[in-house]
């Protein structure tokens, strides 16, 4: 009876709200850093095809070798990305589901109005990026879907042709908009499910979030701006 007691413990510990708003939470900081890192990277077009191709060849290539094989890091690193992927978006649904029951329910928890407007936002804003990164997937990752470029581009040629295009250039930045708005309204929140949040310094952590959600929207809007515009070519 008792080890059946301690497995029903354990089995509860893992499903509990604030277990999986913890998984949502490392996930999604994990998506931010990635973020940071990617549209850093990106400011390398500005130095030149060399320089950028350079770099792509380094990330899919020769990153962490001998560590890792020639090519062996970039698919560990997407197999996590995957993992991170998979755990934010069934976080996402659970909670999103055990909310809808509490609010059915007789006992319904009081939000503030900014509370539930964030909430709303990142329920949208979650389900419009899935869509887009597979569509950012195809396009630059695979060269599914091309836009301007032929199919032994180098990651250089396959920027510019693709935002000489005005209309890929909106569509560029809509997908960064709603991704850098996921952002300030994800990362405070994440910090608060770790309890690392106090009353003092949410509206400090809801700053810091928002400037975050600019800086990577910055970081990613400037190079095909750039392209657009003529300055890179």
């Amino acid at each position: 009876m008792a080890t059946k007691t301690v497995a029903t413990r354990k089995r509860r510990a893992w499903t509990t709200t604030v277990f999986v708003k913890q998984l949502m939470a490392i996930s999604g900081i994990v998506f931010v850093l990635f973020l940071l890192f990617h549209s850093y990277g990106n400011l390398k077009m500005f130095l030149g095809q060399e320089a950028y191709d350079h770099y792509a060849h380094w990330l899919k290539e020769e990153a962490f070798v001998p560590i890792f094989p020639h090519g062996g890091f970039i698919w560990v690193f997407r197999a996590a990305m995957v993992l991170m992927l998979v755990i934010h978006i069934w976080a996402a649904a659970v909670t999103w589901k055990r909310s809808r029951r509490a609010r059915r329910s007789a006992y319904v928890v009081k939000r503030s109005a900014a509370d539930a407007y964030a909430a709303r936002t990142m329920r949208m804003t979650g389900v419009l990026l899935f869509f887009l990164i597979v569509f950012h997937i195809l396009h630059f990752t695979t060269g599914t879907i091309r836009t301007g470029f032929i199919a032994d581009s180098t990651p250089y040629e396959r920027m510019v042709a693709t935002f000489q295009n005005p209309l890929m250039v909106v569509v560029y930045l809509i997908f960064i908009g709603l991704a850098a708005l996921h952002v300030s309204h994800g990362f405070w929140s994440a910090f608060q499910s770790l309890g690392w949040v106090r009353g003092g310094t949410r509206k400090f952590m809801e700053v810091l979030s928002g400037l975050v959600g600019a800086l990577i929207f910055l970081m990613f809007a400037l190079p095909p701006l750039a392209i657009v515009a003529g300055y890179i070519s």
